[in-house]
């Protein structure tokens, strides 16, 4: 993979990552989640931590070892996205975040397929 192409595909799930972000937020993900319920102050600092982080990678590039971390998180967002699908299908209805989860399947099966 090209590193103009790993960029380009962290980028696109930085943004879904904060659209996913909002949805979760506005639909009560910190009440639901099967691992544990926080008080939604708690996931709230925890959202804006991350997504400070991965901007940070973005827009610093000379932080040590940024491709490995941006390739991790292409990672990370096909396992979150995948959760969610497996989540809901236990369920069997919505879960918060399953809306925006298979964006992030979409962008890693398109960056590795191509």
């Amino acid at each position: 993979m090209s590193k103009d192409s790993l960029e380009f595909a962290f980028q696109m799930l930085l943004c879904a990552q904060f659209l996913h972000s909002i949805e979760e937020l506005s639909t009560g993900f910190h009440a639901k989640w099967y691992l544990f319920r926080m008080p939604f102050l708690v996931f709230l600092l925890w959202e804006i931590l991350f997504q400070l982080f991965w901007i940070s990678i973005l827009f610093l590039p000379n932080i040590p070892n940024r491709d490995q971390l941006m390739n991790f998180f292409l990672w990370l967002m096909l396992a979150n996205g995948i959760q969610h699908l497996v989540w809901a299908g236990i369920k069997k209805k919505y879960v918060p975040g399953l809306g925006t989860a298979p964006i992030f399947i979409a962008i890693f099966l398109w960056l590795h397929m191509r």
